[in-house]
Formats: structure tokens, sequence, C-alpha cells
């Protein structure tokens, strides 16, 4: 059976609950909920950064009224220029000053098109990345709750309108071909962002006469085919009697991980990851879609059957080779014990038959690799007009000096009878010749 890959990192989205324009600290609250593979809803709860799951892909949402939308041509500029060239064409449509501001274009974007720029303040956003970088949990992408569903592939005729609580109030937002809004359905007294976002004109953008309807008017009913109405379980009463219309229930868990599953991430420009990062995020994020993702399941069985078979052919070979092997050493251990009759106890079929055999040219007299007339006879045999004129010999093991010839001929002569099948070396001026080991 093929060993089963490791389990992916889990994933870690949350969104801030303190709806304010101060600044983030150590002590702000989150709201957050993990997914093993991006698909599916784990663990939930609210905390601080500090007390937060530990998890290598962090994702955070920011809240529908933290971000604008603005609906421009984007310029053909280099990529160096692109977010001067976006201060130039914003400019008479912000409230605040582009350089406080943070851009981001929609996913796909190429210079000369007609999209989608979503637009935060900097400041904030940069104090709630610096409190979760402080914490351990570095943030890997930033996705808003709601885009235009004009952008990124979405289907231009679809809204989405989702009821939820945002701490200073009950509020409505809306997502269309048209940009994305927010009204209030029930406002505290100490609202600190109110009906209009600080971070932009409008949540409208740049739509004229549309972003009239940015706060005051409650949407009404529309097509149910292109229209999604959702809504936080604790509001779903008080929306559906505000807008005399049925809600679906959406728990603020789930809302995050559709928000995670969006191909967004404002995190650009001088936001924006390194190289590596963004690399490393994709990987991950194409190993969880193959992992989990319905569309990708018949790939997943067959990369399980290849693994099988292959897996399969591999031990087919291996018992092969071991079954050969087996039977190569069952017939070297017949053949000694029939060539020998007393060896009985076999360790080494090869070594114990070359020492039997040793032993029998030893008795019948005949010469064997390892008397010195072989050696002689091998060194006539190689170099007919070279002669020692010392030597020392010692069970198999020669050493002949004093050649008359020179050295290079020398190396020739133990070249040839390494050839011969000799271990022949020269040290010192002195050729050593044995019998080869086996």
């Amino acid at each position: 059976m093929p060993r089963a890959l490791p389990p992916l990192p889990d994933v870690l989205i949350l969104t801030p609950t303190e709806f304010t324009t101060a600044a983030a600290s150590p002590t702000s609250v989150l709201d957050w909920v993990r997914s093993p593979n991006g698909q599916q809803q784990g663990d939930h709860g609210s905390c601080a950064a500090a007390l937060l799951p530990a998890d290598d892909d962090v994702v955070l949402v920011l809240p529908p009224r933290t971000v604008s939308w603005h609906r421009v041509t984007l310029p053909k500029v280099a990529a160096a220029r692109l977010r001067a060239a976006l201060d130039g064409v914003l400019e008479d449509r912000l409230l605040n000053d582009p350089s406080d501001l943070h851009f981001a274009l929609e996913p796909g974007s190429r210079p000369g098109q007609t999209l989608w720029v979503a637009a935060c303040h900097k400041a904030w956003l940069k104090s709630w990345l610096q409190v979760l970088e402080a914490a351990g949990r570095p943030v890997s992408r930033i996705v808003p709750s709601l885009w235009p569903t004009s952008a990124a592939g979405g289907d231009r005729s679809e809204t989405v309108h989702w009821a939820h609580d945002e701490g200073d109030g009950v509020w409505l937002s809306t997502a269309n071909p048209l940009g994305v809004r927010s009204v209030p359905l029930r406002e505290s007294s100490t609202s600190t962002f109110g009906p209009s976002s600080t971070f932009g004109d409008s949540t409208f953008g740049d739509l004229g006469p549309a972003a009239s309807n940015t706060h005051g008017h409650l949407p009404t009913a529309s097509d149910p085919a292109t229209t999604r109405w959702l809504a936080d379980p604790s509001i779903t009463a008080l929306a559906e009697q505000a807008c005399n219309q049925r809600f679906d229930l959406m728990p603020p868990p789930a809302w995050l991980l559709r928000c995670a599953q969006s191909d967004w991430n404002l995190a650009q420009f001088d936001l924006s990851l390194s190289s590596g990062a963004r690399r490393n995020q994709r990987l991950r994020q194409s190993l969880r879609q193959f992992r989990s993702a319905p569309a990708w399941r018949p790939a997943r069985w067959g990369l399980a059957a290849l693994l099988l078979s292959l897996m399969g052919g591999l031990n087919a070979m291996a018992w092969m080779e071991r079954s050969a092997m087996a039977a190569k050493q069952a017939a070297m251990t017949q053949a000694l014990r029939e060539t020998f009759p007393g060896e009985n106890l076999v360790m080494d079929a090869p070594l114990q038959m070359r020492r039997g055999l040793a032993r029998l040219q030893q008795a019948s007299g005949t010469l064997s690799t390892s008397d010195l007339e072989a050696m002689l006879a091998a060194i006539a045999a190689a170099a007919p007009n070279a002669a020692p004129t010392a030597l020392d010999f010692s069970a198999g093991d020669a050493r002949l000096g004093a050649w008359n010839v020179p050295e290079p001929q020398l190396q020739s002569l133990q070249q040839a009878l390494n050839e011969r099948g000799w271990a022949a070396s020269v040290e010192g001026g002195s050729l050593r010749i044995r019998p080869k080991a086996p």
C-alpha cells in the first residue's frame, strides 16, 4: 500500500470584531474559524491575536464598511508606476488623501481594462497586520467580505444580501454588479463608522446617481433566481421583519469560509507578499483544492490507482529478483555438496569451493595460482625479456626486485598481469604479484 500523504496545514480565517477606526492593539478581538482543507468548516471562536490557533495559512477578512469600491479603467503604464497612476485616477473620487489609502485590483486585471479597485485605510490595515505578525500569525492573504459580483468572474446578474451584526449595529450589506453598499438595520448610539464609510467616497464608488441608495433605503424583493438573501442566525428575525423577505441562515464561520474561497487577495503594492511567499501560497491552495475539491475527485482516484499499480509492479519485480537470487544460491550450494561431500555446513559456497579446489590441487601435486611456479610462468608469458634478480615469496604472495628492464617496461608488465587475472602492483622498483581474490 502507498504511504498516505501528510495532512495539509489548516487554514485560519479571521476578521476583526471591534469596528472602530482606531489602530488595532494586542488586546483587539477577532472572530476566527479553522478549515482543514479550505472547503470544510472546523473549530471557530473569538479571541485576541495571541490566543489564536497557530496555522501556516492565515486569511484576514475585511468587514464590508472598511472597503470602498471604484470602477476605473486601468492605465497602460509600467507595473512600477501603476500605484501612482491609480492615485491620479481616484483622487477626485475619494474623501481621503490617496496616500492614506491602500488600493488593490481585482483578480486577473490587465492594463487598459475597466475593472474594480478596492480601497481601504492603509494605517488601519497595517495595524492589524502588525498585531498578527507580532503574535506569530502572519497573514498570507487579505480578502474582502463582499465584492462586486461583476468582478473576478462573478455572475453579472447576481445580487447577494448579507444581514450581519458588526458590534456597533446590525447592517444589511449588498453586493451586485454595481458595487457594494451597507444599510443599517439597527444602529447603536455609539456607532463609529456610521452609514458612510470614512475610507472612500461611498460604498458604491463613482456610480453617480446610483450611489444615492448607499444608505437610508432598504433593498426590495427581486428575482429569486439571481438574488441570495443571507443572514446571521442571531438577527434573522430582525432582517426578515425589516425587509419583508425570507433570509437563509449563514452563520459567521460559514461566511468567513465563503470569503476565503474567493479569488481576491488585497495584499498588493506596498502590502504585497514576497514572490516566494506568493508561490508557497499558490502551491498550498492548489494542493488543498486537489485534495478536497469535488472537481478533482476523478484525478485523485486516478492517482491512487496509478500508485497502487506502481507499488504492485515494484513488489512483483522485487519478488522475482529474490526468487532468482535464492535459486542461484541453492544451485551453488548443491554444486558444492555434490563436488565436496565433506562440506556439511555451507556458509559461503564460492569461497568454500575455492578452498576445496586448492586442497585437491595441493594433494595431487597440481600447480595452483598460489604457487611460485605459476607466478613465474605468468611473468614469462607477459614479458619474456624481463627477469628479476631478487625474490621474496610466502604463501601465495611474491615480491620480485632488481629487474633488468627500466621502470616504464615494469609498469607495462604490471598492466599485462592485471589483465591476465593477477593482482600485480609496483612498489619501490619491486613487482608484487599474487592471485586475484575471487
